[in-house]
Order: C-alpha cells, then sequence, then structure tokens
C-alpha cells in the first residue's frame, strides 16, 4: 500500500464518476486493522448522493440509527445482522436491504463484513 492509495486520491464528486469497488474493498481490509471494530471511506459526495465503503469486524455494529432520506446497504462481503423493529433480517453477500427516510436500524457483523452504504440527501 506504499505509494499510490486509491482511497485517498480518487475524487468524490465529478460529472461522473467510476470507481474501482475491488481495489476500495481491498484496500479497506488493509486499513481496518484490529482493534477497531469498524472501518469507513466516502466514495461518492455530491448531487445529494452519499456513498460510503464500510467494514465491520466480527460482532461490531453501527448503532440504531435512521437516515433523513432514502438509503441502501449492500454486503459486498460477510454477514451482518440488521434489526429493524421488532424484525430482525440476516444479510449476507451480494444482498441488499432499502431503507425509507427515518427508519431506525441497527447493524451487527455476523463475521468480517464489507458493505457499501448509499445515502440520498433529502436535501440536496
Amino acid at each position: 500500500m506504499a505509494g499510490h492509495s486509491y482511497l485517498r486520491t480518487h475524487d468524490l464528486s465529478a460529472e461522473h464518476l467510476l470507481i474501482d469497488l475491488s481495489e476500495a474493498v481491498t484496500e479497506l481490509h488493509g486499513l481496518a486493522g484490529a482493534g477497531q471494530d469498524r472501518r469507513g471511506v466516502t466514495l461518492v459526495k455530491q448531487g445529494g448522493l452519499n456513498v460510503v465503503l464500510t467494514h465491520l469486524h466480527a460482532g461490531g455494529t453501527l448503532a440504531e440509527h435512521s437516515a433523513p432520506a432514502a438509503a441502501t446497504v449492500q454486503v459486498l462481503d460477510g454477514r451482518v445482522k440488521i434489526r429493524v423493529g421488532d424484525e430482525t433480517l440476516e444479510v449476507r453477500s451480494g444482498r441488499l436491504v432499502a431503507f425509507d427516510a427515518q427508519v431506525r436500524h441497527h447493524v451487527e457483523a455476523l463475521e468480517d463484513a464489507t458493505l457499501l452504504l448509499t445515502l440520498s440527501d433529502a436535501h440536496p
């Protein structure tokens, strides 16, 4: 990882962006050190859209929260448990959960997991 660092050098906004998710995930895994339950990096921040790549170590959580507008959680690798109200969803690699605005939810990694979080801004 010495020298070029994709996650530190790519643009967050432009007329169009092409993001190498494989490279970003590989680099994020290298940055997500022991002793941290999670690590995240913003990939896109433009026009009311935010895309965040997040790695959770097994047992790591995103505390209960909600977003002001619609959002998605896509599991790129690993498995997580997402609690929405009284329902608990087990979400594995290749699955996506979409939330309406203001829906409270909690995420817990059942094993090391990488998530792609997409958040729209209610007021771009």
